[in-house]
C-alpha cells in the first residue's frame, strides 16, 4: 500500500512584518476618521458613514493583527 508523500513546503516570508501591518491598520483606521469627522462638520452625512465604517473595518483589523480581537492573531 502506497503512503501518501509528506514533506515540508518553504514558507514564504511576508512582504511586510506584522508589525508594520499593525502599524498601517492603525494609520488608516485614524486617517478614515479624521475624513468621517471632516464630512460630518462639512454636512455631508452620506460621506461621514461611509467612512466610518471604513475606519471601523481598520480598526477592526487593528484589533486582529494586535490580538485584541476574538480569534488569535497571526503568527510574526
Amino acid at each position: 500500500m502506497l503512503q501518501p508523500m509528506e514533506f515540508d513546503m518553504p514558507k514564504k516570508q511576508p512582504k511586510t512584518t506584522l508589525a508594520q501591518r499593525i502599524l498601517e491598520a492603525e494609520t488608516r483606521s485614524n486617517s478614515w476618521l479624521a475624513d468621517g469627522n471632516a464630512a460630518d462638520e462639512a454636512g455631508d452625512p452620506a460621506k461621514a458613514n461611509a467612512c466610518y465604517a471604513k475606519s471601523q473595518f481598520w480598526l477592526d483589523r487593528f484589533n486582529h493583527l494586535s490580538g485584541r480581537g476574538d480569534k488569535a492573531p497571526p503568527k510574526a
